[in-house]
Parts: structure tokens; sequence; C-alpha cells
């Protein structure tokens, strides 16, 4: 053997000593995770921090004076001071269009429907409402009007989310990127050495002066609740901040839009031809029991219009529910071609609505008859009220399977806002209290439910007045008791068991009595419970008696 062939068999060995062993087992390497990085700190300017100063006072009056005062002037103050508020910190590059500035205007005047009302349906709905507008009139100046329903989904989306940048916001409002602290940390701590100074000063001012010492007392009483409702404004506050924070500075989460499955035409046509088969059976079968209605008469007289009336009613809200959502999910998932559905599955979704459309009409004629018969209240005509917000609903719904730029999320707000305008401006308690008191003064009602117009609140108290004087002495007596009742429970606070109800002995006793408390109906009620005292003296001393009586 040569002495390159040994060098080569040398080299050989090295490199399958080199070799790992198979009972070795391989090196394990750590996973790596990816840092989480914090979100950089808003660019703060001095506008942003004049910003955050008057969100957070607005929001602390709004919690004192508009949340917990009752919904009631204190809560109109609150929106347009915090709308005047977003609008004059979103004006330096706003897109002032058409609809943002609506949908401001509808939110505000929604909210000045509390002082109009006391009904809390109204009431509720009219803060939901005011608050989405309020979001679309926001997003709509800072970023234009959201065109499509995703856009507008979007809108609602992306505020919900801005709660996650409260820490950012915080932080960016107490130091810099480089970590030194901002004027604002400053003055906060200057407040924070100046407590112990304030709590030798102020109880020496007290001892020194009787008239500070009254508006000490009339500042801290009920200390406690106080704090507490402040704390709550604070806490708004955070949200406040943060989402105008987010807006303005473009820091807000989308939806990533990702591509929908489509079905064939034939499985969806398929399956909406069966469901408008049912239906048409189903109308075809029902025609006499559902169109009597519109003639005024009940069908074989085999059930009471109360019955007839509801049985409608709850037929009408799940049928517009399900199809809603049917059409709903075909318009998204229908194979399109250009982005619009084959005609076919527009002839059968359109057969839907309409039939939906008809469905809600009956309904309502049914509940007019129903009223006619039973008199009116709150409930009849706010559910009247929604019927009527399901037809516009469905009627843009039609016209989103011919006309692709309809915006049914748009159309669904706006009118939401509009109907609670309305019910709010005229008053649906008031117009019930009215309605049912002449209806039963003319003879149109052979008898007035005189419990359920004291249940109809400040609106109700005029009504009960006037019944008070009635000829029928079982509903005067009743009237009697429940006006007892809403004097002693409702509109005074207790006072001295041996006085009698004098006009005289309870001013000053209102339960009631705070500029952020007042409403037109209450002080309509008030005025008519101070004459309706003056006019008839002894009933001041046997009101407790009755009210008692009434509970």
């Amino acid at each position: 053997m040569d002495v390159g062939t040994t060098e080569k068999l040398n080299e050989n060995e090295n490199e399958l000593n080199a070799q790992p062993s198979n009972d070795t087992a391989p090196e394990q390497k750590e996973p790596v995770y990816p840092e989480l990085q914090e979100a950089p700190l808003f660019d703060l300017q001095k506008r942003d921090l004049f910003f955050t100063a008057l969100a957070a006072a607005f929001c602390i009056f709004a919690s004192v004076f508009g949340i917990f005062g009752g919904f009631a002037l204190g809560y109109l103050i609150s929106c347009v001071l915090m709308l005047g508020l977003f609008v004059f910190y979103f004006s330096e590059s706003a897109h002032f269009k058409f609809l943002p500035i609506f949908c401001g205007a509808l939110s505000l005047v929604n909210a000045a429907t509390f002082i109009c009302t006391s009904n809390g349906s109204v009431r509720f709905f009219g803060v939901v409402i005011s608050f989405l507008l309020s979001l679309v009139c926001f997003s709509g100046l800072v970023k234009g009007s959201a065109k499509g329903n995703r856009e507008t989904f979007m809108v609602f989306y992306s505020a919900a989310m801005t709660v996650c940048n409260i820490p950012t916001a915080v932080k960016s409002l107490f130091i810099n990127d480089n970590g030194d602290k901002k004027t604002v940390g400053k003055v906060l701590i200057g407040l924070a050495f100046s407590i112990p100074v304030l709590i030798i000063i102020v109880p020496l001012l007290i001892s020194s002066d009787d008239a500070f010492r009254g508006m000490m007392d009339n500042l801290f009483s009920d200390s406690l609740s106080k704090i507490l409702k402040a704390v709550f404004g604070l806490v708004l506050s955070l949200l406040a901040v943060s989402y105008g924070f987010s807006l303005k500075k473009g820091r807000v989460s989308e939806l990533e839009r990702g591509e929908m499955p489509s079905l064939e035409n034939t499985y969806v046509i398929s399956f909406l031809s069966a469901i408008n088969l049912c239906y048409l059976l189903y109308l075809f079968s029902q025609l006499a029991y559902f169109f009597s209605a519109f003639s005024g008469f009940l069908p074989n007289g085999q059930i009471t219009y109360a019955e007839y009336a509801r049985k409608g009613f709850f037929e009408m809200c799940i049928i517009a529910v399900i199809n809603l959502i049917v059409v709903f999910l075909v318009l998204l998932v229908a194979k399109k071609e250009n982005g619009k559905v084959c005609h076919a599955v527009k002839a059968t979704s359109t057969f839907i609505g309409v039939f939906t459309l008809i469905i809600i009409a009956t309904a309502i004629s049914k509940m007019v008859l129903y009223i006619g018969a039973y008199g009116m209240t709150v409930l009849r005509l706010t559910t009247s009220a929604f019927m009527l917000f399901l037809a516009v609903v469905f009627v843009s719904v039609i016209l989103r399977i011919f006309f692709t730029k309809i915006n049914i999320l748009k159309t669904a707000l706006i009118t939401a806002g509009v109907i609670v305008l309305l019910l709010g401006t005229v008053n649906v308690n008031a117009v019930c209290a009215k309605y049912n008191y002449e209806s039963y003064v003319s003879g149109r009602l052979s008898s007035v439910d005189v419990e359920a117009m004291y249940e109809l609140g400040d609106e109700g108290i005029p009504s009960l007045v006037k019944l008070t004087e009635d000829k029928n002495s079982v509903i005067s007596d009743t009237a009697k008791k429940y006006l007892a009742k809403a004097y002693v429970n409702d509109y005074f606070e207790e006072f001295d068991k041996d006085l009698a109800f004098k006009v005289s002995t309870i001013k000053g006793k209102e339960k009631f009595k705070g500029f952020e408390q007042f409403s037109i109906p209450r002080a309509t009620a008030y005025k008519e419970l101070y004459a309706y005292l003056e006019e008839n003296p002894l009933f001041g001393y046997e009101c407790r008696t009755l009210a008692k009586d009434a509970s």
C-alpha cells in the first residue's frame, strides 16, 4: 500500500469519527418568542392636553348631573358639552360633510327629548341611538363618511377597540418618549402637596364664617355619594380621551377584509323557493284571519281583540327577524357576478321582503283595532313605532337587493333616531294619558284605568287630577287615592306627620328640585299638584290615609 492510499484512509477515518453517533440525542434549541413591542406614546400637543382637561371635567359633570341626575336637563347639558368638545377637538382637519353634521344634530336633538318626556323606554333608546349617531358623526369628521355597510360597522368596532389604548393614552399624558415628566404630572404632584395644608385651612375658614360654612355644607353633603359619582365620571373620561386620541392620531383597529365563501346559486334558489312556497301557502290559508284587521272585525268572532292583536304582533316580530337574517345571509353568501347576485336570487329574496311588509302592515292594523277597543298604552304605542321601524328597514333591504350602494346600517340607525325623536317630542306618556281621558269623557271608552294613568308618571298627573272630579264615584275615589300616593311617595320628601299637606308645608320638600332634574312634564306635574291642593285644602288632611289605601 503506497503512502497516498494510507493518507486517504486516515482522512476517511477522521471524518467518520467526527460524525455524531446515532445514540447521541440531537441538540435541543430553545424556542425563540417574538418580543412584545410596547405601543408608542401619543405625540400630544397643547390642544390634546386642553381636550383632556375638559373631557375629565365634562365627564364628571355628565356622571353627577346627567347619568345620576335622572336623565333630564343635566343629561342634555352633558350631551351638548361633550359633542361640542369633540367637534372642536376634531375641527382642525375635519370633513364637514352633510352626513356627519346630520348625525351629530340628530344625536343632539334626541338628547333634547329628555326634557320633554319621562318615558323610560324612550330615554333608554335615546341614549343608545344618540351615542351611536355621535360615533358616526365623529368618525365622519375625521375619516370621511363611511360608504358601505362594512365601513359603517367598522365605525363601531374601531370605537370599541380604542379601550385597548387607554394605558398608552394615560402614560402619554405624564411622560415623554425619553421618560421625562410632563407638566401635567408636575401639576398633579403640586396639588397632592396642597391637600395637607387645605385640611388645616378649610376647618378654620368654616369656623370663622357662617356663609362659608353653609356653602361647604351644601357642597359636601352626601359626600361619599358625590365622590363615587365623580370617580365614575373619571372612568368615563379615560374612555373619552382614549377614543379621541386614537381617532385623531389614526390609531384605530380595523378588521381585515376576508373573502366570504360563496354558494352555487342553485342551492340558494332552492332554499329560498321552499321558504317562499311555505309563506305563500301560509298567506292564503290565513288570508281572512290576517286581513280582517283592515275591515275592523274579528274572524268568526271566536277570539277577543286582545288575543287577536297580541297574536298578530308576535307573529310579525318572529317572522320579520327570521326573514331579516335569511335575506342578509343570502346576500352575503350567494355567488355573484360583477358584485351582483343573479335575477332568480333577487326575485326570491324580494318576495320574502314584500311578504314581511304585508305582515307588518297587517299587525299595525290589528294594533289600531286593539287601541280603539281597549284604549292606548305606552307599550301599544311603542310597539307600533317598532313595527314602523321594521318596515323602513325592510324597504331598505329590498332596495339593497337591486342597488348595492344602499347602506342598511345607516338607514336603520337614522330611522331609529328619527322615531325615538318623534316619540320623545310628542311625549308618548302624555299622548296616552290625553287619549284615554278624552276617550272616556266622550264615551268611546266605557271606563278608564286609573292605576295605568298613575303609572304614566309626570304626564299622568294632570289627567289624574281631572279624574278626581269624575261623576263616577268609584273612579273619582280611586283617582284621589293614587293622587295622594303621588304626593306622599313620589314627589315630596317625608316631613312632620302632625302637619297636614299644605302648599306652605310641602314647598321646599320637593324630591326633584335640582336644576339637573328639570323636565317640562315634571314642572307641569308640580304645578298641578300645588294647584289641586290650594283648591282642595281638605284633601291634605286625608292624604296620608288615602295613600296607604292605594299602596
